[in-house]
């Protein structure tokens, strides 16, 4: 897998992912990435619950789902609730774009309740909690579980915003299938308004994603 990587290219991916961050916070999220459901990016970055607050959140629904291991909503804010715990200024520096270790956990274990949750609706999450799964990767750096997460978003919702996003962590990913039936996708789905911006859009994520290749092909 691409990103999993050790010594000098590592450093190189860490580059990466603070691009795809910026990336996402600004032309794609503004052009509405997620704009029908709860959640998405920005939101695991602002820390808007308080620490104590989040950690009693994620116990109450823990203690839920252990009484109950079919309790769809349990599981859905539990993720919500590890997703909050993640992003608390605590385990989140903004300055630098990096999880602390505390932080790190709750998206593997968010990682971990995404897998049983789709177990559990058969694949069929609702989008709140699937674009929750696609932050925790990005999170931990793993732009193939993203990828397949934001494929069961655009099974969801298919529009053009969404196979934007699936394109973006497919190019990471380094899955150039994947990603081209995404590009095509995006155009098809695009209206008359939104062609302008989805080609722009395009065109900013392959030229994000060959730079940054090319920074880690150096690092080789």
């Amino acid at each position: 897998m691409l990103f999993d990587l050790q010594g000098p290219r590592k450093t190189a991916v860490k580059v990466i992912y603070l691009g795809l961050a910026i990336l996402m916070a600004g032309g794609l999220v503004l052009f509405g990435i997620g704009s029908s459901v709860n959640g998405g990016l920005a939101n695991v970055f602002s820390g808007e619950d308080s620490t104590s607050a989040a950690k009693d959140n994620v116990k109450k629904y823990a203690e839920q789902l252990q009484a109950n291991p079919k309790n769809e909503k349990a599981m859905q804010n539990l993720i919500a609730a590890r997703y909050s715990l993640a992003g608390d200024p605590k385990n989140f520096n903004p300055e630098t774009n990096e999880f602390t270790v505390d932080g790190k956990a709750q998206l593997k274990l968010l990682k971990d309740d995404w897998a049983d949750y789709l177990k559990m609706t058969d694949n069929k999450p609702n989008l709140a909690t699937a674009n929750y799964a696609v932050s925790a990767y990005l999170g931990l750096e793993d732009a193939k579980g993203a990828t397949a997460a934001q494929q069961v978003i655009t099974e969801k919702q298919p529009n053009a915003a969404n196979y934007l996003a699936l394109m973006l962590y497919a190019s990471y990913a380094g899955n150039t299938i994947v990603a081209s039936g995404a590009e095509v996708q995006a155009k098809r789905l695009a209206t008359k308004d939104e062609k302008k911006d989805v080609a722009q859009q395009i065109k900013e994520i392959k030229d994000q994603s060959g730079d940054r290749n090319e920074q880690i092909q150096k690092q080789i």
